[in-house]
């Protein structure tokens, strides 16, 4: 390839060449003063180079040889070797090259250009490349000793051909031409009038350069000044700009710590999420074996029941079947025997007294003693026989009779409650199962729409794949397409060079020295123009690098909390799979429980058979007392049929007890717990039940002790009312016991006694409210005991007072009894009268309304009582709803919170996928940035072919200013920022290889292997089965045996 670039860039030089001789052949022929010109300039040349000669010949010899080598080169023949040479060709080439350098240096506005950098990288290279030619093309020049004059003639003469003659001479086609003295002279004067020519220009250009020395020497004060503080202020800021990388290369390198143990932990929760899966594998194992089970025994359950109903069959074979107890049969008709034959006695004595007494009819008194006796007799061994007996037999039975329809009546009672509580539950489990079946249905409804926000993001992602090959294509094709711009632009700074090189004859030599101080100058301006580029260029690479390490911490940041909820998520995975553990527990122990209860059924059942069979035993002895009853008493057989058929009635009773009772034995046990759990509220309503009865029994005594005060009292009224009646039939009364007889009713008519107004509700809304109102009751009921117990002291206060008043008129009577009575022949004082038999008729309608009012209180008191003993129950069933409630609700809260877990951790997956997406579209974002800055850096290099030379060495400083630290520093930076390894350096080049042939690009992209990655992720999501369901998800089911002994499955 470098051969290739190499014989390009001759032809173009060829092609330039031929172009230039073309402009010069007619100018030489027809301007004269040119020709002159060209003449005084080499004679000037001549004069100059006897000045310093020993300093520049090596340097002339050096530039010819490098021409005669490229010549040779370029048209594969070679040239025989200059060795008489002018000084003004020497010159003419030193100009050339000047020229060169100074267009070149020429565009110092336009710092940015390449060109320049690529001509005097060309012109160094030429020279190293001459250099290492002529030690071995031209090993003859160094033994052949000329004088310098001879020499630099010769040279002038070949230079002056090679302008003239013609392009075959040049491309060494033909031999060079003699050269005549005649040539020589006419060549001498028109260098000579060039010279002159060149005097003027070279004084005006001398005024130019010193007011551009001027303008250089300010400029450099400017750049200098400028340079300075730009020093200043890019320490300042590339010491801040340190600092601030260090801090990122810190966290950058906490990140990677923290992410390296992130993921070590990540692959740890991995393998317990694993394990766990493995268990929950297990799990679902045991789960299907325990559903086996259930179907096991739901199978034995079946069995059962059929053996239920053969056990009923058998009932009813051994109703039927009473062989057995025809034995007791036979002993009562053993017993009906017995008595006959006491009766048959009885009349064998009977025929022997009527013999006796027909024998004996002469003694008719001792006969009739006798009969008497006999009589007597008679009545005593009949109320010794069998009638009397079986009197007490019936009562007897009648008394088991009630009995057990009261026991039935309960057991119907219970039965009706039982079933009302079914029909309860069965309603409430329907309504659970229409809940549960919704909550299901919503459920799958958002994880049809999680699957489908899945389906879509995966579609994103292969349409930025999609994206992301055809940006690579694009990058693919504008690098191909590059490569030409390249080489035309590789060719560029050949033709401005031939261009330039009509200034570079025209100009002399001390204007050449003096460019080259101005060129040196603005040099150094370029290069303090391309520094400060450079930083700028740097400090815009360090900004990006900046935010490319905060977008790396924010992305760092979201990789911890992406981890943190992978780590919830794992811990909520592992209280899933314990809560399935718990519940496979729950189920075996319910299992457990069911064989229990089985194996209880099957007991029950089994005592229930011996039971029926005892109660059927019983019931045939009942029926064998029931004839020979019949047998011995003819007289009660109506008694004895109706006893018959309350028997009967009691058997239906007692056959629907006992299928009552096979339906309820099963809820018998789960009844008889909440029972047990109800049992402390019970003896607390009973110790309070106890202490109303103590309350109400105080407040009877108290009544009963008021009642007896009351009879006591009524006893005294009546004494009090004969003695009044007595007084009243005397007559001896005087006016002044009148006068206490008015005193008397003026006392007693007052006493008027009030009936006490308690109502009674018809119904109590609670046990407080009841209770509150027996209180209440019992207050009033103790006021007026009080009440009463004031007016019975008033009333035993007249009492006393009017005995009083009846001893002294009855002492009154005895010492006077003749003067009054013409006083009591008036009459009976009505007022004392009337005042005493108001009051009692008033005291007898107290009396009975306060009985009457006992016995309503009484009877209330019963009803408070059943009420209790209905609240009780009904509180009983309260508890028991209420424990259900419990239940089912605290089901219901289980799995309402594991729904929102799982919904939550949909959610989370939902967020996590969005990051996912935004970090890949910030990842792919950032790979473009990457391809065009390796593409950027790739035609940079590929339009500075210089900088890779052939031997696979460095430019040197002096020669080429490319390596310059700044560069050097940037490209550092640029690989600590995207965080890439590359295996071969970009400043670096492998020995024979063209400008394009190393590989810029590094091997190992982090960014695409993060994208990849993160596809890889997106791609195969980690997949979370719902902790409700399970990996085999199953629906429980409930059942319960109806009447016709089928099983009705309530799905829930």
């Amino acid at each position: 390839m470098a051969d290739q670039n190499r014989q390009i860039k001759l032809a173009a030089a060829k092609k330039k060449l031929k172009e230039f001789q073309q402009k010069t052949t007619p100018s030489t022929g027809s301007a004269g003063p040119k020709k002159k010109r060209k003449v005084k300039g080499g004679d000037q040349l001549d004069a100059a180079a006897d000045g310093h000669l020993p300093e520049n010949v090596s340097q002339i010899e050096n530039i010819l040889k490098v021409m005669v080598s490229d010549l040779s080169l370029t048209n594969g023949v070679s040239q025989p070797p200059f060795v008489n040479n002018s000084q003004d060709d020497v010159d003419a080439v030193n100009r050339v090259s000047q020229e060169l350098e100074e267009t070149s240096a020429e565009p110092v506005s336009n710092p940015a250009s390449v060109i320049n950098t690529e001509c005097v990288a060309d012109n160094a290279g030429l020279q190293k490349y001459t250099a290492d030619a002529n030690g071995d093309e031209h090993p003859l020049e160094d033994n052949r000793p000329l004088s310098s004059t001879e020499s630099l003639r010769q040279i002038s003469q070949q230079l002056n051909g090679l302008l003239s003659e013609s392009a075959t001479y040049i491309n060494g086609d033909s031999d060079p031409p003699a050269v005549s003295e005649k040539e020589l002279e006419t060549r001498n004067q028109e260098l000579a009038a060039a010279l002159d020519s060149s005097g003027l220009t070279n004084a005006q250009l001398s005024s130019k350069l010193e007011t551009l020395t001027k303008q250089s020497q300010e400029l450099s004060d400017q750049l200098q000044k400028e340079r300075k503080e730009f020093e200043q202020k890019f320490t300042k800021e590339q010491g801040a700009m340190r600092e601030q990388l260090q801090v990122h290369i810190q966290t950058i390198g906490i990140l990677v710590s923290e992410k390296s143990e992130l993921q070590t932990a990540l692959s740890y929760t991995q393998q317990a999420a694993r394990h766990k899966t493995a268990e929950a594998e297990d799990l679902s194992s045991r789960l299907q074996a325990s559903k086996q089970r259930v179907s096991e025994l739901e199978r034995t359950l079946s069995s059962v029941s059929t053996q239920q109903k053969q056990f009923e069959k058998h009932n009813r074979e051994l109703e039927k079947e009473r062989d057995s107890l025809r034995l007791e049969v036979l002993r009562f008709s053993k017993v009906s025997e017995e008595s006959r034959q006491q009766s048959s006695e009885l009349s064998e004595q009977l025929k022997l007294r009527v013999n006796e007494n027909n024998g004996l009819k002469q003694e008719v008194d001792e006969l009739r003693k006798q009969l008497e006796m006999a009589d007597s007799m008679l009545q005593q061994f009949s109320s010794q026989s069998g009638p009397p007996s079986g009197h007490q037999q019936v009562q007897l039975l009648l008394e088991e009779k009630h009995q057990l329809e009261a026991h039935a009546a309960q057991l119907m009672e219970s039965v009706a409650q039982l079933q009302v509580e079914r029909d309860q539950y069965a309603g409430q489990i329907q309504e659970e199962g229409r809940v549960w079946k919704d909550k299901t249905e919503q459920l799958l409804s958002q994880v049809r729409l999680m699957s489908e926000e899945r389906d879509s993001t995966a579609a994103q992602i292969q349409e930025l794949q999609e994206k992301i090959t055809e940006l690579e294509n694009a990058a693919a094709l504008m690098s191909k397409e590059q490569e030409p711009q390249a080489v035309s632009q590789a060719s560029g700074p050949s033709e401005s060079e031939l261009a330039l090189q009509e200034t570079i004859s025209r100009l002399q030599e001390e204007r050449d020295a003096l460019s080259l101080q101005y060129q040196a100058q603005v040099r150094d301006n370029e290069q303090l123009s391309r520094l400060v580029q450079e930083q700028e260029v740097r400090l815009e690479e360090l900004e990006r690098q900046a935010e490319r390490a905060a977008e790396e911490a924010q992305d760092r940041l979201q990789i911890l909390e992406d981890v943190q909820s992978d780590k919830a998520t794992i811990s909520r995975a592992l209280a899933q799979n314990r809560d399935l553990k718990d519940q496979l527990a729950e189920l075996q122990n319910g299992f457990v429980k069911l064989t229990n209860e089985n194996m209880e059924l099957t007991s029950a059942l089994q005592s229930e058979q011996h039971i029926k069979k005892e109660i059927a035993r019983k019931i045939g002895q009942l029926q064998e007392d029931l004839h020979g009853a019949k047998e011995q008493l003819q007289e009660k057989c109506g008694e004895l049929a109706s006893v018959q058929e309350q028997r009967d009635q009691c058997l239906v009773h007692l056959q629907q007890y006992t299928a009552g009772y096979q339906q309820l034995v099963a809820e018998r046990e789960h009844l008889h717990h909440q029972v047990l759990q109800q049992a402390q509220l019970m003896d607390r309503l009973q110790h309070d039940e106890v202490q109303g009865k103590v309350q109400l029994e105080q407040s009877h005594v108290q009544l009963q002790e008021a009642q007896e005060k009351l009879n006591q009292l009524a006893r005294d009224n009546e004494e009090l009312k004969t003695e009044v009646q007595e007084l009243l039939n005397s007559s001896a009364l005087n006016t002044s016991h009148r006068d206490d007889g008015d005193g008397l009713e003026s006392r007693s008519l007052p006493e008027s006694f009030q009936k006490s107004h308690i109502v009674i509700p018809e119904d109590f809304e609670s046990r407080e409210e009841m209770e509150e109102f027996v209180h209440s009751a019992l207050s009033r009921l103790e006021e007026e005991r009080d009440e009463m117990s004031r007016r019975f002291e008033e009333e035993r206060r007249l009492h006393h007072a009017l005995r009083q008043q009846m001893t002294a008129t009855s002492h009154e009577q005895q010492h006077h009894p003749h003067p009054h009575s013409t006083a009591g022949s008036d009459g009976v004082p009505v007022e004392v009268h009337e005042a005493l038999r108001g009051a009692m008729e008033k005291l007898q309608e107290r009396f009975t309304a306060l009985m009457q009012e006992k016995v309503d209180l009484r009877e209330r008191v019963e009803e408070l009582e059943h009420r209790c003993i209905q609240l009780s129950g009904e509180t009983d069933t309260i508890g028991e709803y209420i424990a259900l409630y419990q239940n089912q609700r605290a089901i219901m809260k289980q799995r309402h919170y594991e729904k929102e877990q799982y919904i939550i951790t949909l959610a989370k997956d939902k967020e996590e996928m969005k990051a996912k997406l935004a970090e890949l579209q910030d990842l792919v974002m950032r790979l473009v940035g990457e391809r065009n800055e390796w593409y950027s850096r790739y035609m940079s290099a590929v339009g500075n072919p210089d900088l890779l030379s052939s031997g696979g060495e460095r430019l040197h400083p002096a020669d080429g200013h490319t390596d310059s630290p700044a560069v050097l520093d940037l490209s550092a930076a640029e690989d600590v920022s995207t965080a890439s390894q590359s295996s071969t350096d970009p400043h670096t080049e492998r020995p024979g290889s063209a400008p394009d042939g190393p590989s810029l690009r590094p091997t190992e992209d982090g960014t695409a292997r993060q994208i990849m990655q993160l596809l890889q992720e997106i791609q195969n999501p980690q997949a979370r089965p719902a902790p409700f369901l399970g990996e085999n998800p199953c629906i429980p089911f409930f059942y319960r045996p109806d009447e016709q002994d089928e099983v009705k499955i309530l799905v829930v």
